[in-house]
């Protein structure tokens, strides 16, 4: 809930921009708040009408599910989450069954959310596990017409204004309450259950953002998985607590990761509005992007 509240304050002055882009399409801060508010009622409305933080077995808060792609759906079905008072559990895109079975069962999630690409087989786990289930909805994406740098016009200032007070209004969670549950790898047993504070997710993300010095006109290309803590804390959190912009992959590519970096910096020495500024990835990213590097030479910049 406070890290929702903080991007909220701090992004607010660049809320008609960019926060996210992906497919293609752009999605501003204040469209992800609105979504996540939606998100929220979707919660109380399946927890018999009371905040999903009355409804946890195991503690403070009613863990969610939460399966999608990187896109605007999943980083406002975490929020959303958190403005209900719930405890966030992404789920990989990889698990096959009996994994999903077992994260869902160990964390004891209530309720499953999801994308509309992934609707039969978590529809089906779900029930399996007597869990309730709700897609996401769409985000809206800002219009093409519409030019994503341009200061904050009075409606959108507005708007801004409105979503605030709403969140204001939301049942406060305290700094200490669980607010994420990652899930290690299991390499060496079935995943395990990693919880994350309120409080601590914050003091991370604002750790981060100075120690790298993270600006709102930063770019970030996101490859990472997000459920884990690089792809979520520093590639993600850490960003659009920062005002930057992140431009989600749906998944790593050698190619078009280098693509990517040759678009915003063409062999004529200019530099692209949408420039990647930021990339950060884990030692088998960077190994495997050097590897490719002789076959996507043409990418490169020519000195």
């Amino acid at each position: 809930m406070e890290v929702v509240r903080e991007v909220y304050k701090h992004g607010s002055a660049h809320g008609a921009r960019a926060a996210i882009r992906a497919d293609q399409k752009s999605y501003s801060l204040v469209q992800l708040i609105s979504s996540a508010l939606d998100v929220h009622n979707i919660l109380c409305r399946k927890h018999d009408g009371k905040d999903s933080s009355v409804n946890g077995a195991k503690g403070c808060g009613a863990r969610i599910g939460i399966v999608a792609k990187p896109s605007p759906e999943f980083v406002a079905g975490i929020f959303g989450t958190w403005l209900s008072g719930g405890v966030a559990v992404p789920l990989a895109l990889s698990y096959p069954e009996v994994e999903l079975l077992h994260v869902m069962n160990d964390s004891d999630i209530s309720m499953v959310l999801s994308t509309k690409e992934h609707h039969g087989i978590m529809e089906s786990i779900s029930t399996k596990c007597s869990t309730r289930y709700s897609l996401l909805p769409t985000v809206e994406s800002i219009p093409p017409k519409i030019d994503a740098q341009e200061p904050l016009s009075s409606v959108v200032t507005s708007s801004v204004s409105s979503l605030m007070a709403e969140i204001d209004t939301l049942k406060k969670i305290k700094g200490d309450d669980p607010a994420l549950i990652l899930y290690t790898s299991g390499t060496t047993g079935k995943p395990k259950g990693v919880v994350h504070t309120h409080e601590g997710i914050l003091s991370q993300v604002q750790i981060l953002t100075e120690a790298w010095g993270y600006q709102s006109e930063d770019q970030f290309l996101h490859c990472l998985p997000l459920h884990h803590v690089h792809g979520l804390f520093n590639a993600l959190f850490a960003p659009l607590y920062s005002g930057s912009v992140v431009e989600f992959l749906p998944k790593f590519s050698v190619r078009g990761v280098w693509q990517r970096w040759r678009e915003s910096y063409p062999n004529d020495g200019s530099k692209n509005d949408e420039a990647i500024t930021v990339f950060t990835g884990v030692p088998t990213v960077y190994t495997r992007l050097l590897q490719g590097c002789v076959d996507h030479q043409h990418f490169l910049p020519h000195s």
